[in-house]
């Protein structure tokens, strides 16, 4: 029996993956991407666990609602960490992530469980970065960003990123609950990779500006 609970429990406790990379992107000073991550996880661990035996209790809203808020903050945490990748300057930044935080919340509420979920905001980001960097290859007449960008961030953060999507759509009916939870991880860890190591746009030039457990919590409500 408690070898069947853990298994049942395992989805709810592997969305706390995500807490290194609220913990990370804070340290970065990407403090509106560390509050999509805080959101996403709350409402992943939230959803799973009202599917667990004796855990109905602390469902605060309907099965369908933290659902589609699993989903939707999944699927924002991969729009707002590429569009940290891009680093926009403002407005552009802003605009951007609008446009996504708008389009997304259409696009699930439409169909929840469809690929376009996560390969829609996905396309639209790689084609918005690529046009930035070419056209930055373009003026400066030689790579960019730096090769380190390329293997150190891009090429793992994409790998796990495609590892993850991979779990989520075409090995989920192997066995759903260690299947599911190593999504969660591959997922937390691809956000990590892709953010860039510095915010340039935080201002200041001092220590990491620190954030809190009750902003962020505040922020998410």
């Amino acid at each position: 029996m408690g070898t069947l609970m853990a298994k049942l429990l395992l989805p709810t406790v592997s969305s706390l993956a995500f807490l290194p990379a609220v913990s990370v992107a804070a340290r970065r000073r990407f403090h509106m991407e560390a509050m999509v991550y805080l959101f996403t996880m709350f409402f992943v661990a939230l959803y799973h666990a009202c599917h667990g035996p004796g855990l109905a209790v602390i469902c605060l809203l309907r099965l369908d609602l933290l659902e589609y808020f699993s989903v939707y903050g999944t699927a924002l945490s991969m729009w707002v960490s590429l569009m940290a990748l891009a680093d926009f300057d403002e407005p552009k930044r802003s605009t951007f992530v609008m446009f996504g935080v708008l389009t997304i919340a259409v696009r699930i509420y439409h169909d929840r469980r469809g690929y376009g979920v996560y390969s829609g905001p996905i396309g639209t980001a790689v084609l918005v970065i690529a046009a930035k960097w070419l056209q930055q290859m373009k003026d400066k007449r030689r790579l960019y960003p730096d090769k380190s960008v390329y293997t150190q961030q891009i090429g793992p953060g994409l790998c796990f990123g495609a590892l993850a999507l991979m779990l989520r759509f075409f090995f989920e009916e192997w066995d759903y609950t260690y299947v599911h939870s190593f999504y969660h991880c591959a997922l937390a860890m691809s956000f990590v990779l892709l953010l860039p190591k510095v915010n340039n746009k935080a201002g200041g030039t001092g220590p990491p500006a620190k954030l809190d457990c009750p902003t962020l919590c505040c922020a998410c409500i």
